[in-house]
């Protein structure tokens, strides 16, 4: 009689999981350089011949990994708002923050997106989902204040988290770390950008519009 294929398929999602895990655990502590299958298969307890059957390449995990911090940054993004801010260049300062926050605290993450590596598929999916990210954060606007129209040949939300993250590669590569210093750079960039298209003062959405 054969082995049901539920069974199956939840034995190869957990070690798919492990594997995955494990792959976190070593970017928290160490470089992309250093990581190998069978480094990942040691810390995840498992063979390497498992790993390889899952995952052929480092950059096939590398890309698992990917789309799990392409799912937490958009569970940050889509945080409720605690108060009510008091201008649209607030919020986007404090979504900002949010992304920073997110960074400081998974070495992972910030080795992954922020590091200076030639991962051509993990750099792709990232462009890809800024996209995403970039309708994520213009809604987190829309729901406070109303917006102008905005140019459809550009997507200026994605270009400008773009460009707040280019600032933080930047910061990551050259201290190892996110600085205070380049974090508020970023934040500016960021508003400074929307700035050219979005005026000092928007309506808020729980107001009429004058």
């Amino acid at each position: 009689m054969s082995r049901p294929a539920p069974k199956h398929r939840a034995s190869s999602q957990e070690r798919i999981d492990r594997i995955v895990q494990a792959t976190r655990e070593l970017l928290d502590r160490q470089g992309l350089a250093d990581l190998s299958i069978y480094a990942i298969a040691e810390q995840a307890g498992i063979p390497p011949s498992s790993v390889y059957h899952f995952f052929p390449q480092v950059g096939d995990v590398l890309g698992a990994l990917a789309q799990q911090v392409f799912a937490e940054l958009e569970a940050v993004l889509q945080q409720p708002i605690a108060t009510t801010p008091a201008n649209w260049m607030a919020l986007a300062g404090e979504l900002e923050q949010r992304f920073q926050d997110y960074y400081r605290h998974n070495a992972a993450a910030r080795e992954l997106l922020l590091g200076a590596h030639e991962l051509s598929a993990v750099r792709l999916a990232d462009q890809l989902h800024d996209r995403q990210l970039g309708l994520h954060f213009r809604a987190c606007l829309a729901r406070s204040f109303h917006l102008p129209p905005m140019p459809t040949d550009v997507d200026v939300f994605t270009l400008a988290m773009q460009a707040a993250d280019k600032l933080l590669a930047v910061d990551y590569q050259q201290h190892g770390e996110l600085t205070p210093a380049l974090c508020r750079e970023a934040t500016r960039m960021l508003t400074a950008y929307l700035g050219l298209y979005l005026p000092p003062v928007l309506v808020a959405i729980d107001q009429e519009p004058t």
